[in-house]
């Protein structure tokens, strides 16, 4: 696929110095080893990153432009906190986006590569607790998503949601430690699948909307009820 989110990229061979602290460094930020709100400097991140002073910099440029870290004077950097008025924009974002790339990925069609493939994810379940199966339930949902992105037949449709689902992964890191697996979800991905597969775009858009619009109540409530995420990290502004 041309657009990946950062899970699913892997092949960093060919990225400079700087490229390869930035992703270093925010998939830390992503996979919640840097906390949101903690303090960091700039040498702990050279260390944490295996770059030099320069990279790093430049690096910390980029992620205060992704809205995931803040200078602090004189003394480094905060990772910025998630916030419940942050996530119902982001999460308002992506349904714009994704539900129109469903209702252009049914008008055009999906191979039946990709639709098998999409068949196949719609398996992955996790288990409260269990990162690992919570990391291949992540990386299962995102594919099923990347891959109607990358059919809508709009790169920069595409592009715009790969990226949002690298600020979105953080936040489901942090409230699928208490959300357990939800089987009428898993429904809604369904009614998606059917859609694209018998390329009704009104239908795909419809059920992509239900989809998203689930996911976000899921995600608020989430944020809202449990007190070892707002004790320590969500700010309500």
């Amino acid at each position: 696929m041309k657009h990946l989110p950062a899970i699913l990229s892997t092949d960093h061979s060919g990225l400079n110095a700087t490229d390869r602290a930035y992703l270093a460094i925010k998939r830390r930020i992503i996979e919640l080893e840097l906390e949101p709100g903690a303090h960091v400097t700039k040498t702990d991140l050279t260390h944490l990153a295996g770059a030099g002073a320069m990279p790093v910099r430049e690096a910390l440029t980029r992620l205060q432009r992704d809205g995931l870290v803040q200078p602090l004077p004189r003394s480094g950097y905060r990772v910025l906190p998630v916030t419940l008025k942050g996530t119902r924009d982001l999460c308002a974002f992506r349904q714009l986006l994704e539900t129109e790339a469903a209702g252009l990925a049914a008008q055009l069609g999906c191979p039946d590569g990709d639709l098998a493939r999409m068949e196949e994810l719609l398996k992955t379940t996790y288990e409260l607790g269990d990162p690992d199966s919570v990391d291949a339930f992540l990386r299962a949902n995102f594919e099923f998503d990347t891959i109607i992105a990358n059919r809508c037949g709009n790169d920069m449709l595409a592009q715009s949601i790969t990226r949002v689902f690298d600020e979105l992964e953080r936040v489901l890191r942090f409230t699928m430690k208490s959300l357990p697996f939800s089987t009428p979800a898993a429904h809604e991905r369904r009614a998606i699948l059917d859609a694209v597969r018998e390329r009704d775009p009104a239908a795909a858009r419809a059920a992509m909307a239900a989809r998203t619009r689930t996911s976000q109540d899921q995600i608020i409530d989430a944020l809202m009820a449990s007190p070892s995420i707002t004790e320590t990290s969500i700010r309500v502004s």
